[in-house]
């Protein structure tokens, strides 16, 4: 069987809405919805830990005895001091955050509806969807998340509070935005450089990036410099079929993931300077037959430990899978240990 179709193993049944975060340097916190709402976490490792509930997602709201329900996905993001936080959007399109260290759960709080102190609105539309989160600096986060009028918000938390957000806009030039729409993701490539994925309308992968002086426009993933419209492999990955996915590690190293047409998970590395061409990663494979299973998107990727790398997909068997590298996905499946 081939490296890229035998790494994958089995993370859960029934479970839906993957997230994941780092804790500590050799264990991921990975979080997902039971079949009934529930929020489930894990620890793993190079084994997978006991699952344990969380309970229905709900928010607390400063001043009402009213907990706000909380919808998925769910977002994750591990702080470098043993502390995962979880984003997420409130049912009235606020932002919800919690935390969680070790078997403490502090539960959701709602923190409102995030506004750009230019924006001027006496009602504002709210988030459009799931927050993303980075973190570039140990106990501080980067959130991101997209407004209802299509913008991407920035907020930071400098681990005791948020700050007020700004608007980075949207995709394309100033004057001539076009929203920002669906899932977004986050990632970080070192302490002085971060960046944010989305979809443009044409269904291309789309990146914004800050470097320490400002944030630059979205540009596509590669440039037409960068793409032979003869390469035959154009047809197995063409067009992207889903919400990106990307992590970065502590390094100048980022990876993006990204369900391909025929449910093949493909990806992508950023190695500071430039993006590789996508590749396939495969599908999981199920059953006695070793059958591949398509991917369903809403896939999510976490760096722990030094150069591991786990990314999580949903299957249309209703299982959720794992694959794992220590650098090189070509190299097939890890055994570490961590």
């Amino acid at each position: 069987m081939p490296p890229s179709e035998s790494r994958w193993s089995v993370a859960g049944e029934d479970v839906f809405c993957p997230a994941a975060a780092a804790v500590g340097d050799r264990t991921v916190a990975l979080f997902m919805r039971s079949a009934s709402g529930e929020l489930l976490v894990r620890g793993c490792t190079s084994e997978l830990g006991e699952i344990r509930s969380l309970g229905v997602p709900t928010a607390r709201v400063e001043g009402s005895r009213v907990l706000l329900p909380v919808e998925w996905p769910i977002a994750a993001c591990g702080t470098g001091d043993g502390t995962v936080h979880l984003l997420a959007r409130g049912a009235e399109g606020e932002l919800v955050h919690g935390r969680m260290r070790g078997e403490e759960w502090s539960g959701f709080d709602s923190i409102g509806i995030p506004v750009p102190p230019e924006h001027g609105a006496e009602y504002p539309m709210g988030l459009a969807g799931a927050p993303a989160a980075c973190c570039r600096e140990r106990g501080r986060l980067d959130v991101f998340a997209v407004s209802g009028d299509g913008d991407l918000l920035h907020a930071s938390w400098d681990g005791e509070e948020f700050s007020e957000c700004e608007s980075l806009g949207g995709i394309g030039t100033p004057g001539r935005d076009a929203p920002v729409f669906g899932a977004i993701a986050a990632f970080d490539a070192g302490p002085k450089t971060m960046g944010v994925v989305a979809r443009a309308r044409s269904g291309d992968v789309v990146v914004k990036w800050w470097s320490g002086g400002g944030w630059r426009p979205f540009v596509p993933l590669h440039g037409p410099d960068e793409i032979d419209p003869l390469d035959p492999a154009l047809a197995l990955m063409r067009p992207l079929a889903g919400p990106p996915a990307a992590c970065g590690g502590g390094s100048t190293r980022a990876d993006l993931f990204v369900r391909g047409p025929r449910g093949s998970l493909f990806y992508a590395i950023w190695n500071g300077e430039r993006w590789s061409p996508l590749q396939s990663l495969g599908m999981p494979r199920s059953g006695a037959d070793s059958r591949p299973v398509p991917v369903t998107g809403g896939q999510v990727a976490c760096a722990w430990s030094r150069y591991r790398l786990d990314v999580f997909v949903c299957a249309t068997d209703g299982r959720l899978y794992r694959a794992s590298t220590l650098g090189d996905w070509s190299d097939g499946p890890t055994t570490d240990t961590g």
